[in-house]
């Protein structure tokens, strides 16, 4: 029966594919939530450590995908290696990339009040 440091390392590789547009689609969604509360309390400081918050979440995923990237000790893959880098290589590049859009997103609340028109 496979270990849960299996599944961890066979799902792994697919973390920061994943969780990279989820973060930011919830970016979104919960910034334009904080709007009308922001503008009436002048304080886009809610939607920063929103901001922040998933893009941590989102750094965590790439780092689970970036250390999918190796067989674990003693044991190997049964499928080839050479996708199974690639694919977690490339779901740590995506969850680099929306960690740029989640903070670009976090960084204009804090020059953008909500008020604007």
């Amino acid at each position: 029966m496979p270990s849960a440091e299996h599944h961890t390392r066979r799902f792994g590789i697919w973390a920061g594919l994943a969780t990279g547009p989820v973060a930011a689609f919830l970016q979104q969604q919960g910034g334009s939530a904080l709007v009308p509360w922001t503008c009436a309390q002048s304080n886009g400081w809610p939607a920063v450590a929103l901001g922040l918050a998933l893009a941590a979440a989102t750094a965590v995923a790439g780092l689970v995908s970036w250390r999918a990237r190796t067989p674990w000790e003693g044991r190997a893959w049964n499928s080839d290696p050479g996708n199974r880098r690639f694919v977690a290589g490339l779901s740590t590049g995506i969850a680099a990339f929306f960690i740029l859009v989640i903070l670009a997103q976090a960084l204009a609340a804090v020059f953008l009040t909500g008020c604007e028109r």
